[in-house]
C-alpha cells in the first residue's frame, strides 16, 4: 500500500488556505496513471464540481502544466457525507439546488483506478474542506 501525505491546505495555522496546493502526486498520477492503478493515496488539491456533469481535483503548478483527477466512486464514510451535505447546503442557500459550481481546497485519501481510458479518484476519506464560500 501506497501511503502519500502530503501537507494539507492549510499552512501555518487553521485560517490560512493556499488557494492551489502544490501535490506532487496528483501531478504524479496524471502523468503516469498506470504506475498508480489500485494504491491508496492521500492529495491535497482544489476540488471543482458543477454538482451535475464534473467533479474533479485539481492542481494547477505541475511543473508540466495544470493536471486534472476525474472523481470517481464515493466511499461511505461518514466524512464524506459531511462533505456532501455540506455543498448542498451551499448550493440550497444560493437557491441552486442543481447546476451548482462548487470549489473546494481539500485533502482527501482514496485509490487511483484505471478505467478504459483514464484514471480516476475513488473518494473514501474527506479529511480536511474549506469550501470556497466559506473562507
Amino acid at each position: 500500500m501506497l501511503g502519500l501525505l502530503l501537507s494539507a491546505c492549510a499552512s501555518g495555522g487553521a485560517t490560512t488556505v493556499i488557494d492551489d496546493p502544490h501535490d506532487e502526486v496528483l501531478c504524479a498520477i496524471a502523468k503516469n496513471p498506470g504506475e498508480y492503478d489500485r494504491e491508496e493515496v492521500v492529495l491535497s488539491a482544489r476540488y471543482v464540481t458543477d454538482n451535475r456533469h464534473e467533479e474533479v481535483l485539481r492542481n494547477s503548478r505541475c511543473s508540466d502544466g495544470a493536471r486534472i483527477l476525474d472523481i470517481g466512486k464515493h466511499g461511505a464514510a461518514s466524512s464524506v457525507a459531511r462533505f456532501y451535505a455540506e455543498q448542498k447546503r451551499v448550493c440550497l442557500e444560493r437557491n441552486s439546488p442543481g447546476l451548482c459550481n462548487i470549489s473546494a481546497c481539500v485533502q482527501v485519501s482514496g485509490r487511483i483506478r484505471l478505467t478504459q481510458d483514464r484514471a480516476v479518484f475513488d473518494l473514501e476519506d474527506v479529511r480536511h474542506f474549506a469550501l470556497d464560500d466559506e473562507r
